[in-house]
């Protein structure tokens, strides 16, 4: 039953976010997805393969084509050939970077976001954290919590 409860409650959890970082994506025409890759590039050097995009983002390569396609297209990214390897490499264009911004300035605004967390005391919060971490430590590993939940956005203050 535990099981089940854990699993309803972290997809609860999950379409939360995903519905508050879509109604913030609409003023700016862009998926909760593609500001996850914009938000993957800034947190990890502004330079990323696509491979390692899917890796961060827990998608399929096709998904990731799709996504970058759109955001190449409307001018937020640039994929270009590395010179020292075979591989793509896909960074943040200065309109991504503004768009970014912006994005993480209309969730700064909102009083509740990601969730209206008043209720709950620093402890539960720190609790709720520590569990979750050690969850995707154990599902992804050690790396992918570092590229992923440990990143800050330079010069960015969320709070």
């Amino acid at each position: 039953m535990l099981k089940q409860e854990m699993l309803l409650m972290v997809r609860a959890l999950y379409f939360c976010m995903e519905d508050t970082w879509d109604k913030i994506g609409k003023k700016y025409d862009i998926s909760p997805a593609q500001q996850h890759i914009l938000f993957l590039l800034s947190t990890n050097g502004n330079k990323l393969t696509p491979s390692k995009i899917g890796e961060l983002g827990c998608w399929h390569p096709s998904t990731v084509s799709r996504l970058i396609n759109r955001l190449q297209k409307n001018g937020y990214i640039k994929v270009n050939a590395d010179k020292s390897s075979r591989f793509k490499m896909v960074s943040m264009t200065d309109e991504g970077k503004q768009l970014l911004e912006q994005l993480l300035d209309a969730a700064k605004a909102m009083e509740e976001f990601p969730f209206d967390m008043q209720h709950l005391s620093e402890q539960e919060i720190l609790t709720f954290l520590e569990c979750g971490q050690k969850i995707l430590e154990v599902q992804k590993g050690k790396d992918f919590r570092q590229n992923v939940i440990s990143k800050r956005v330079d010069n960015y203050d969320y709070a």
